[in-house]
């Protein structure tokens, strides 16, 4: 009997961790939205742009109760019984120096929203340029695309704040989409390391209808995907930007001191020369 009951109980564990593993397994594939509803509707063009609206900066519980409060009228369809699967398929930093690629991989399956929206978090210290988006929109690298928050770019890391981009991407059913979002680093506090590492959660996702220019106010719903996830399932996706070294402070301070003193030195030389020579010529000429 003692067999058979510890047989058991080994059987009965052996189960719930099997059926742990499968509920850890569908979350990291489908994703967290962290809402207690999966669909809100707005009626401006971006969903960031009804967000900033009323708030001044970017604060993860705000956005998630500004979600909550963004309820659909009766009169907007909705198909319930439609699977939506979307699973962030590969992550990465791509590029060299101070100017850099966040390259994001997508992997969904859906069929009656044809609008993919990817909210990207920004960190302190690297920013979007939005004349440079709006470029790549024009070569239809995404359908829509806008920055809010700072969009100061010539703020250094430690004066500025988050900044939020906002991307939409034209879908036809199931398939993998790629965006390529050009990054740009602030300038870094002084440290010891010589680096300032910055880290990018995953960014948020949504499904929408299509946004009518014509009917502004009309409302169009969106579908939750993944909110407010800050580790990447993946791995981690970091950028170490490089910054000034606080022992290397005085020696700067010295060579900076000395060039602008030989500078203004030789302009000042050059200019007393060049007047030298005109007076000569007048001389001659006389």
């Amino acid at each position: 009997m003692g067999s058979k009951r510890g047989r058991s109980v080994i059987a009965a564990t052996f189960i719930f961790f099997a059926i742990s593993c499968l509920n850890s397994i569908s979350t990291t594939q489908v994703g967290t939205s962290m809402l207690d509803s999966d669909t809100f509707c707005i009626s401006d063009q971006y969903i960031m742009q009804s967000y900033f609206t009323t708030q001044s900066s970017l604060n993860e519980s705000e956005f998630r109760n500004f979600l909550r409060l963004q309820q659909c009228s009766e009169n907007i369809p909705y198909e319930k019984d439609v699977p939506v699967v979307a699973m962030l398929q590969h992550r990465e930093v791509a590029g060299e120096g101070s100017h850099r690629h966040l390259l994001t991989t997508i992997g969904l399956r859906q069929s009656h929203l044809h609008e993919l929206v990817i909210v990207e978090r920004l960190p302190l210290g690297v920013f979007a340029d939005p004349f440079e988006l709006q470029s790549l929109q024009q070569r239809r690298a995404f359908s829509d695309v806008s920055v809010f928050g700072d969009t100061d770019l010539e703020q250094p890391s430690f004066r500025s704040n988050r900044s939020v981009v906002e991307i939409h991407v034209e879908i036809n059913g199931n398939g993998e989409i790629s965006v390529e979002l050009p990054l740009h680093a602030r300038y870094q506090p002084i440290g010891e390391s010589g680096y300032s590492r910055v880290e990018f959660v995953e960014p948020d996702l949504f499904l929408c209808s299509r946004y009518v220019p014509d009917q502004e106010h009309e409302q169009r719903r969106c579908l939750v995907l993944s909110v407010g996830r800050s580790k990447t399932q993946t791995r981690s996706v970091v950028w170490d930007i490089p910054a000034g070294i606080r022992s290397h402070t005085e020696y700067v301070s010295v060579i900076t001191f000395v060039a602008a003193v030989l500078s203004a030195f030789s302009i000042l030389v050059a200019s007393v020369l060049s007047s030298k020579v005109e007076s000569c010529k007048n001389t001659k000429e006389l």
